[in-house]
């Protein structure tokens, strides 16, 4: 049997966020491209985190929980090392993707690329500000 990686791993790391990553989850499977793993480490969440993954029901999501080590670079490196997909890609858990976020990516990564960044909007109390 030949398992073909996803193109994308995007990695979550995620703290007591249960209340925001829903959304954060949500727009990545809400995302027009589809070829993608989401990997949520969890760093030692007291909260209903571990619930709210079970929620979801696809095979896409893998969740990993490990004793808080108070901040993202252990989970996100964790992350990196269980990506199977040929580009990793970064969200936090208290932060949302437009729905074609993984296809606009997709269609810049030809040739010889090896990081793609773009612009960000930040958005607080109906405030949005576009940053470069």
């Amino acid at each position: 049997m030949v398992f073909n990686a996803p193109y994308f791993s995007i990695v979550i790391p995620t703290y007591n966020r249960a209340n925001k990553l829903k959304q954060a989850i949500d727009s990545v499977l809400s995302q027009t491209f589809t070829d993608f793993e989401v990997l949520v480490m969890d760093d030692g969440s007291i909260d209903n985190t571990s619930e709210l993954i079970s929620s979801f029901n696809d095979s896409r999501i893998v969740y990993s929980w490990e004793k808080n080590y108070g901040g993202p670079s252990r989970p996100r490196n964790r992350g990196i090392n269980s990506a199977k997909g040929e580009w990793i890609c970064f969200l936090d858990s208290d932060d949302y993707w437009k729905v074609s976020k993984l296809k606009k990516c997709f269609d810049h990564l030809h040739g010889e690329v090896d990081l793609l960044y773009h612009d960000l909007v930040f958005s607080r109390d109906g405030l949005t500000e576009k940053k470069k």
